[in-house]
């Protein structure tokens, strides 16, 4: 299939490109030509604009259109000059200085940019007056002390933008494929701040066309008799009021130059982002060229049970009341469509479906959050509060959200303002629905006490906190006024098992107590079936099942529902290999990946950080591998050691051969011969892939690693494609996938791309930090039944690591437990399940949310 590129207009750049080019013309063509000779001064002076002098003459009889049009070779030549010396310089020098701190050369690092700052105490105006006393004022002095009075600015954007590139998940898989540090700066950094310099050398342009104007103004840019806007301007001065288009006209020349300039490098930047083309488009070309998209619901041939019936037959008035909701985009793209469900007070109702079927939308209308651009109709309705609120305008809604209905949001340090403490942001929703301050302050205590904060947690901020704990202030801001109804969208998604249980237990204990109704958004059917007693399945914005979780789950009757509950059981697949693959004499394979006693400390604010306290394990060839554990057991730190990409403390680490014990440093072609034999895997699908990048020069990144040419990989850029072709189709991406951007497809679709991008160079080992902890429950279940078939055609020895057990049983065949830095149970995955002996491994299993 050929893709079809889309033009779109941006506004921005046209019109920039116009003003632009209108002086670009103007100095052009007053190289050949000009009405008048803009130097010769005439008789004729201080005409008004008429026919002959169609803008007037100057206090010198001189022309002033041909003075305008001459003098912009002087305003185009000084901000070219002035933005050039400052970007060749400043740019270079913040991103080596941002490359440095990034791999933890922070000395260097502060030396180069104390070095451009040095320059700060110069402006470039008083640099300008410094430089002109002592080699003579002039165009030339201008445009040079312009110049290097602007090189901090330029380095500190760069050196800003390549801190932010060079931690992404992107340059971890660069360097996972043994891209050097220059390859790197080349491909990934530059592209990725490209955008911002840009709107840098507008800005500056445009600060040097005024400050030449300033400089000629006050004598000490452009001499006379050359013409120049700043210096027009200056001359202007004492004939305000006498002639004022002597200043009018230059003052109009200046401005279409800077807002052209400033358009045009803001329309660059836009053109120059692939991601803000057309996603929606995009992303229905993806799903039609991809995976065939899910069937649409039939309502006349399973229509979902009617909640107003039930409401009725109960006799009881539902707290939280949606009727034939709908919401429309402005472009009438429909994303809900005749949505109906009753939350009866203390009743708890989950919400489920899939990325996209339009579970947090329905809660954003219910409360009247929606975004710009979006509009709902039907009827919402609250017990106690007349009316639909779909009429009431923002100062109603304001009053009845927290005090009638709270939202928990997904993601909990999102929601927090990080510049106030815990106890001031809960008081602060009291207070706004009129509770006095004194009393907002002791019922904010009280309240976080009970969602079992420690004492003194009021006096916190938020990044204080762990995940759970934040979470904890979340709810006690949400159930701060007693609400009658409670929306909770995705409230653990982001927390480990054992955090997330504490979490709904706490929930679930503090919504019995005070007899409010609760909406549980969710993806994950296991915690739908333990937290709710009803469940409401969405499609496509549209309901297709609701009933009873119990009958639902038993007794599923739509497809879709059916799918969602088939995905979510994860069953241990076959194991490829038990105890590794058997060697030539019939004892068992050496080990791939060895780690004997190893520890890894870190320096903190104040004092060490261990991470890792004497870990030891070994992975055969050809065994599915998985560590499991929470947030902070240190199984990312292992990885990373294990990948060579961060240096343990003491201890032996052998990975494919390769030594990568801190006693020892390993060489260029050492840690290349590693690289092609160990491939990445990272948690986050869109935060791992380069969003400026194909998909094809994304896949083939690992392949220009020199050691996958020396074992026979594919040397030449059509042989590359050739490959990259194989492995997309391989993991199941359609024809055209190697021209798209990564935000072109699903979160599935991109776990793939990037699972293909480590397969690409045919590794030995294959480690996969978290893969699918933030995909759907489906999308889940393809991307593991992925990963389990790749590495049997493959052959590949597979290092999983994840905070589920329940995935890591699906999967592996050998499993160790981390807690705290510790190993503190190994084995078979089967018996490590079954029959857990360490504590820590029983607390796991019994948090892991069951579907009954």
């Amino acid at each position: 299939m050929t893709r079809r590129r889309r033009s779109r207009v941006h506004p921005q750049l046209v019109i920039g490109a116009v003003l632009v080019g209108l002086v670009l013309v103007t100095a052009l063509v007053s190289l050949v030509w000009t009405p008048y000779d803009p130097e010769h001064a005439g008789a004729e002076r201080l005409l008004p604009p008429g026919p002959e002098h169609w803008l007037g003459t100057d206090r010198f009889g001189r022309d002033v259109l041909s003075q305008v049009m001459a003098g912009a070779q002087i305003t185009l030549l000084v901000g070219v000059v002035a933005v050039g010396i400052a970007a060749v310089v400043g740019v270079p020098v913040g991103v080596l200085a941002g490359m440095l701190q990034g791999t933890g050369h922070r000395r260097p690092a502060t030396v180069l940019m104390r070095g451009s700052d040095i320059l700060l105490a110069f402006p470039g105006l008083l640099l300008a007056i410094v430089l002109g006393a002592v080699y003579g004022a002039g165009t030339t002095t201008a445009m040079v002390a312009l110049g290097i009075g602007s090189i901090p600015a330029f380095a500190r954007v760069a050196r800003s933008g390549t801190l932010q590139v060079v931690r992404s998940d992107y340059v971890l898989a660069a360097r996972a494929a043994n891209r050097g540090e220059l390859a790197i700066a080349r491909r990934h950094v530059l592209p990725n701040i490209a955008g911002t310099v840009l709107v840098q050398c507008s800005v500056n342009f445009a600060i040097a066309v005024l400050a030449e104007a300033g400089l000629s103004f006050l004598g000490l840019g452009t001499p006379p008799p050359t013409p120049s806007w700043g210096r027009m301007l200056q001359e202007s001065q004492q004939f305000l009021g006498v002639a004022d288009h002597l200043a009018i006209v230059p003052g109009i020349a200046i401005a279409v130059a800077v807002l052209g300039f400033n358009l045009l490098g803001d329309g660059l930047r836009d053109v120059l982002d692939p991601r803000l083309a057309d996603v929606a488009a995009d992303r229905a070309e993806a799903t039609a060229g991809g995976a065939a998209p899910d069937p649409a619901p039939d309502p006349a041939s399973d229509p979902a049970p009617d909640p107003a019936a039930d409401a009725t037959a109960t006799g009881t008035a539902p707290a939280l009341e949606l009727r034939d909701l709908g919401v429309r985009t402005r472009s009438g793209r429909e994303l809900l469509s005749g949505v109906s469900l009753d939350v009866a007070p203390g009743e708890r109702v989950g919400l489920i479906g899939e990325s996209g079927s339009g579970k947090t939308m329905t809660a954003l209308a219910a409360l009247g959050l929606l975004p710009d651009g979006v509009t709902a109709t039907g009827h919402v309705g609250l017990a106690g509060v007349p009316g639909n609120l779909l009429d009431r305008g923002e100062r109603d809604l304001a009053r009845l959200r927290g005090r009638d209905v709270s939202m928990v949001f997904q993601e909990p340090m999102t929601a927090l303002n990080p510049l106030v403490r815990v106890g001031r942001q809960v008081a602060e929703t009291m207070t706004l629905h009129g509770t006095g301050r004194r009393a907002a302050r002791a019922r904010a205590t009280a309240l976080l006490a009970e969602v079992g904060l420690p004492d003194g947690a009021a006096r916190r901020y938020p990044h204080e906190l762990s995940g759970g704990q934040r979470q904890r202030v979340v709810l006690a801001m949400a159930l701060a006024d007693d609400p009658s109804v409670l929306v909770a969208d995705e409230p653990t998604t982001a927390l480990d098992v054992t955090v997330q249980r504490q979490v709904l237990d706490l929930m679930l204990r503090l919504v019995r107590e005070r007899g409010a109704g609760l909406l549980f958004i969710t993806h994950d059917l296991a915690v739908v079936s333990e937290v709710c007693e009803r469940v409401v399945v969405l499609l496509d914005g549209v309901v297709v099942e609701e009933g009873p979780v119990t009958e639902v789950f038993a007794h599923p009757r739509h497809p879709y529902t059916r799918r969602l509950l088939a995905a979510s059981t994860l069953e241990p697949l076959a194991a490829a290999v038990t105890e590794g693959g058997p060697a030539a004499d019939g004892e068992p394979a050496a080990p791939l990946i060895r780690v004997e006693d190893v520890t890894c400390t870190y320096p903190g604010r104040g004092q060490t950080v261990q991470a890792l306290r004497g870990v030891s394990l070994a992975v055969r060839p050809g065994q599915r591998f998985g560590i499991v554990g929470e947030s902070g057991s240190g199984k990312s730190t292992l990885l990373r050691i294990v990948a060579g990409l961060d240096r343990a403390t003491s201890g032996r680490v052998v990975s494919a051969g390769v030594d990568l014990s801190p006693d020892g440093v390993p060489g260029r072609r050492d840690l290349g011969d590693l690289r092609s034999a160990l491939q990445l895997v990272l948690q986050d699908p869109y935060g791992s892939l380069d969003p400026r990048m194909t998909v094809g020069d994304i896949v083939a990144e690992p392949l220009l690693n020199p050691a996958n040419v020396r074992e026979g990989g594919p040397a030449t850029a059509s042989a590359r494609r050739e490959a990259v072709r194989e492995m997309l189709a391989a993991v199941g991406l359609p024809l055209d996938a190697a021209e798209r951007y990564p935000h072109q497809f699903s979160g599935g679709q991109r776990q793939r791309i990037a699972i293909a991008r480590a397969l690409v160079c045919r590794p030995r080992i294959l480690v996969a930090d978290e893969p699918v902890s933030a995909l759907d429950v489906s999308v889940r279940r393809q991307v593991l039944d992925l990963l389990a078939r790749l590495t049997d055609e493959y052959s590949l020895t597979l290092l999983l690591v994840s905070h589920d057990l329940g995935v890591v049983r699906h999967v592996c065949d050998h499993v160790a437990v981390m807690h705290d830095g510790l190993v503190v149970e190994q084995g078979p995955t089967g018996q490590v399940y079954d029959d857990p002996r360490h504590a820590y491994t029983r607390r796991l299993r019994e948090a892991t949310p069951q579907l009954r």
